[in-house]
This record gives C-alpha cells, sequence and structure tokens, in this order.
C-alpha cells in the first residue's frame, strides 16, 4: 500500500457526526495524556498537558468543566480516572516526580501527593484489587509503586527489574496474591467534602 495515512476518526473525518466534533482548546502547551470518566451524568475528557495543568471537558459541547487543577510543577504526563469510595477521581503523573489524585466532583485534589519516584511519571492506571481501589504508577526511574487509594499510602515496595524507563499500561487483573493488611485504612478519599 502507498501513499499517505490519515486518521480519520481521530480527526472526525466523516466518521463522528457534527454533535461530537469539537476542538477542545485551553492547554497553553501540548497535551501528553487523556481519560474518560463521566461526572454527574456528563460524559467528560480529563487532560494533562506541558503547562502543569490538569483540565476537565464535558465531551458534548467540547467546553471546560470548572477551572484547570493546579498543584503539579512539571508537564502532566498521565492520566487514568478511577472510582474511590464512589466518588470519581483522576490520577495524574508528573514529571514533578509525584503522582496526585483529584476528585472530579469538586476539582480539589485529595490529600497529599504521592510520593516516592526518583524521575518522571510517564503512566498511572486504576484498578480494583480485592474490592480496594488502587493506582499503578510507572517511572522513568525504572519503578512501579502500586497505591492505596483509600489512604494514600503506597502498597509494599516498588517493584523494580525493567531495564528502561516505565511509561504506561492498563492492569486488567492483579496477580500478586491479596493485598497486604496496611494498604487497609482511614478513608482518605474526601468525595466531594
Amino acid at each position: 500500500m502507498t501513499g499517505s495515512y490519515t486518521n480519520d476518526w481521530a480527526t472526525g473525518g466523516g466518521l463522528v457526526g457534527p454533535p461530537l466534533q469539537h476542538t477542545i482548546t485551553g492547554h497553553t502547551d501540548e497535551v501528553y495524556a487523556a481519560a474518560t470518566g463521566v461526572v454527574n451524568g456528563r460524559p467528560v475528557t480529563v487532560t494533562g498537558g506541558a503547562d502543569c495543568t490538569v483540565r476537565v471537558w464535558d465531551v458534548a459541547t467540547g467546553q471546560p468543566v470548572g477551572e484547570p487543577f493546579t498543584g503539579h510543577t512539571g508537564a502532566v504526563s498521565a492520566v487514568a480516572t478511577g472510582v474511590v469510595n464512589g466518588c470519581l477521581v483522576a490520577v495524574t503523573g508528573s514529571h514533578d516526580e509525584t503522582v496526585r489524585v483529584w476528585d472530579l466532583t469538586t476539582g480539589q485534589q485529595i490529600g497529599e501527593p504521592l510520593t516516592g519516584h526518583a524521575d518522571w511519571v510517564r503512566g498511572v492506571a486504576t484498578a480494583v484489587v480485592d474490592g480496594r481501589s488502587v493506582a499503578v504508577s510507572g517511572s522513568d526511574d525504572r519503578t512501579v509503586r502500586v497505591w492505596n487509594l483509600a489512604t494514600g499510602q503506597q502498597i509494599d515496595e516498588p517493584l523494580t527489574g525493567h531495564t528502561s524507563r516505565v511509561r504506561g499500561w492498563e492492569p486488567r487483573w492483579w496477580t500478586a496474591g491479596p493485598l497486604p493488611s496496611r494498604a487497609a485504612g482511614m478513608g482518605w478519599c474526601g468525595c466531594g467534602t
């Protein structure tokens, strides 16, 4: 096959009807990551960018939902969404070496940044393991860390052995057995409070 390649679906080139064709503008630099969710019955896209912000967009209108989330001091290179105690959250990873959790209903950061990585965080994902919401983060420091989203605590030691930086994935199941008992704790997610 010869010729040029265009991704018609991503550009809306005839595969998506006019009601879903929106150009989302607002970041002041490159957008590095996006995830989707539903907030109060409204489909949203959550984006993170080189401008160190996280933004939420109404999928139907292309308009921003609330103000940008600020707090990261480096580019936001990873975004995932998940549910903690019934609350839709965004989990973000940044070049500032932190992972942050945001309440998508209020737009507020939940708890303190999750720290431990020694280089840029390039991948985050969420999952439910043994009934608990967890985030998994990967970094240029060649480690993977697992976080209990209800407590904000790291679960066990970092997973090591990678020979290069860890970028991103989507966990489908957990094969390491039950979460340690220290992963249980007080409700860290303030969902809407």
